[in-house]
């Protein structure tokens, strides 16, 4: 199986950063209005590549050098305020930290009312491939693809789909994640839909379909990416499978990939290093590596 470069880097990222001394970090997530678990809400130490997600129920354990001891940690959340707290937080309290996040209240906009549809037009990577690939992880990640919608007018997102490989856990729970484009790096930005969206594929993998048309959400006129989020569902969808002669720990599915595509339109995100997008060439035989994610977008009249 021909493997994303960032498979590489995220290993290192999980055995990398390891220094003489290390300090462990246990906390949970909470609603600060109402006191419920806030699951898979990510800590990270920005520009360290370091970082981790919470499980169903809120809590994480992250172990990170002690040389990190004054940084600050990031705390995020679909449908939260982000959240700054320095590492000695964790030193004053070790047993019994909680994170209280503050809900985002969001203003509706004013929703646009379709007409009969003139019709349906499927956007991102669709193209199965045998010369492709698949994207391996031992941690939380997201990858996401851009979905260009400028050409259509008054059209709004029904859906999106995801093809993972029959190989891994298939079954395994994953969030959806829909983004507006950032204007100014051109990155995913701010979440389209507040809600969690959680799905799985079938043991056999394929393709898996969520519909967003309830949502009526229009397609924004500059585009959008479409995400698929590992999350922490726990440790029974952990496996262990060969990279060339290594054994090594994977998580979750592997989210197919094509290389029939002329222009790179993945981006991935990786905990304490934030969005970027993989545009070399050489490490995929001189072709880019795209995932298989699509979007299908109705335009009315």
């Amino acid at each position: 199986m021909i493997l994303r470069r960032l498979v590489l880097g995220i290993f290192l990222i999980s055995s990398g950063i390891i220094n003489a001394q290390e300090i462990e970090l246990a906390a949970t997530f909470r609603n600060e209005k109402n006191g419920e678990f806030i699951p898979f809400a990510t800590i990270e130490i920005m520009n360290k590549k370091i970082g981790i997600a919470a499980d169903y129920k809120g809590h994480f354990n992250l172990k990170i050098p002690e040389s990190c001891i004054n940084d600050s940690l990031r705390c995020k959340s679909l449908g939260y305020e982000t959240k700054s707290i320095s590492v000695k937080t964790f030193l004053k309290d070790f047993s019994n930290v909680v994170i209280n996040l503050t809900p985002v209240v969001y203003l509706l906009q004013e929703v646009e009312i379709f007409g009969p549809p003139a019709g349906k037009y499927r956007l991102g990577n669709y193209v199965k491939s045998t010369k492709g690939g698949g994207f391996l992880t031992n941690v939380q990640t997201q990858l996401a693809v851009y979905m260009d919608s400028r050409k259509y007018n008054n059209a709004r997102i029904v859906n999106a789909s995801f093809y993972l490989s029959k190989s891994g856990n298939p079954e395994t729970p994953f969030r959806v994640r829909l983004y507006a484009v950032d204007s100014k790096t051109g990155n995913p930005g701010d979440d389209l839909i507040k809600n969690n969206i959680i799905i799985h594929g079938k043991h056999h993998g394929g393709w898996v379909t969520v519909d967003l048309s309830k949502y009526n959400l229009k397609a924004p006129g500059n585009g959008y990416f479409v995400s698929m989020e590992w999350i922490n569902s726990g440790d029974q969808y952990y496996y262990q499978t060969y990279i060339g002669p290594t054994i090594c720990t994977c998580y979750g599915q592997v989210c197919a990939s094509i290389k029939s595509i002329p222009i790179s339109n993945t981006w991935t995100y990786v905990y304490g290093f934030g969005w970027f997008k993989d545009d070399n060439k050489i490490l995929h035989h001189n072709e880019y590596l795209n995932t298989l994610i699509t979007s299908e977008i109705e335009v009315s009249k």
